[in-house]
């Protein structure tokens, strides 16, 4: 393994962004994934820092009388590419669509080292901010990091309007039991696992730091949220009961408790359920291949049509029986568009 992917780039540890232009954001960014990434000696070059930069999508004609935006918000160790098979739904329906990059991300997994929480929150506050002034309506949709930076936006800005929220896997409590003990482990090990770095589009060797930043911002989102007892705007919520990252039961306990009555959930279900709460629904978590796949944490907004992690990509990891993308992903979709 190349030791350079184990030493910070220098060019993306923080948001160092000083404009107000969402466009010379994408630029500036896109030109330290250029000067930062090892892996741009090819002929697929473009396509690497298209997948890791942020971008925008402008329909040429508003389908609504409002312009309506959205803003995407990827998850730990992953880029913009997570997320754009969800926003080729939004652009569908005539949405404006934005993605962020959190910094830290796109560039080599050594960028996470000594990152802070309050990069990741500069970045959508600049973000939304650079949106604010040129559209009637604001969505946020987030993946697992990115759903819970979401919800700690709204409640660091409760007097700005955002029409719904849109939170995929949401990472308000880290499944693994050493979650907790990350800031005593970020200190005696930089680093939880160290592999091949063979996939253009995400990390795959990870670092302690943004574990302990997850937790701690989890934490802070689920007290405040005992103190303000609702979620004052429409929130849509999907995940997989499996999912081996995140906790479900965090997840449903967090809309049972504080998702408005007009909020919608989705849940992927192994087992046959009852739904007790109308505004949940469940789709079947198991999946006809032989042997028995489970819904991957990260596969859960990814179209089998994915060119890349899709049904027909070449693209595999070691891990066995766990889908790269989500064979129930039409409906998921559909879901989210009847929510809008």
């Amino acid at each position: 393994m190349n030791k350079k992917y184990y030493q910070p780039s220098g060019y993306n540890s923080s948001f160092d962004f000083n404009g107000n232009d969402f466009g010379d954001y994408i630029d500036h960014t896109r030109k330290k994934i250029r000067l930062a990434r090892l892996d741009l000696h090819s002929d697929y070059a473009e396509e690497i820092i298209d997948a890791n930069a942020p971008f925008m999508w402008l329909p040429k004609e508003n389908s609504a009388n409002k312009k309506r935006a959205v803003l995407l918000i990827h998850g730990l160790y992953n880029s913009p590419f997570s997320l754009k098979d969800l926003g080729h739904i939004f652009y569908q329906q005539g949405f404006l669509v934005y993605s962020i990059l959190l910094p830290g991300h796109g560039t080599v997994p050594a960028d996470l080292l000594h990152i802070h929480r309050q990069s990741w929150q500069q970045t959508m506050d600049f973000a939304v901010n650079a949106l604010k002034d040129n559209i009637d309506e604001l969505y946020l949709c987030g993946m697992s990091t990115g759903a819970l930076l979401c919800l700690d936006y709204h409640l660091r800005h409760p007097h700005m309007t955002i029409k719904s929220i849109i939170t995929l896997a949401p990472a308000l409590k880290i499944k693994n039991i050493a979650a907790p003990f990350s800031p005593l482990i970020a200190k005696l090990s930089p680093w939880l696992e160290k592999n091949s770095q063979d996939n253009y589009t995400k990390y795959r060797s990870f670092a302690t730091q943004p574990v302990t930043e997850v937790y701690r911002l989890g934490k802070k989102v689920l007290k405040e949220m005992q103190k303000k007892k609702y979620l004052d705007t429409k929130l849509f919520m999907a995940y997989s009961h499996s999912d081996q990252v995140i906790s479900a039961k965090a997840c449903e306990q967090f809309f049972t408790r504080y998702a408005s009555p007009d909020s919608r959930c989705v849940i992927h279900h192994s087992g046959t359920t009852v739904p007790a709460d109308p505004r949940i629904h469940y789709l079947d978590d198991k999946f006809p291949e032989t042997p028995p796949y489970v819904l991957r944490h990260n596969g859960l907004p990814i179209s089998p049509e994915n060119g890349y992690y899709g049904l027909k990509s070449d693209y595999r990891e070691p891990k066995k029986n766990e889908l790269l993308y989500n064979p129930q992903f039409a409906l998921l979709a559909q879901a989210i568009v009847e929510f809008l």
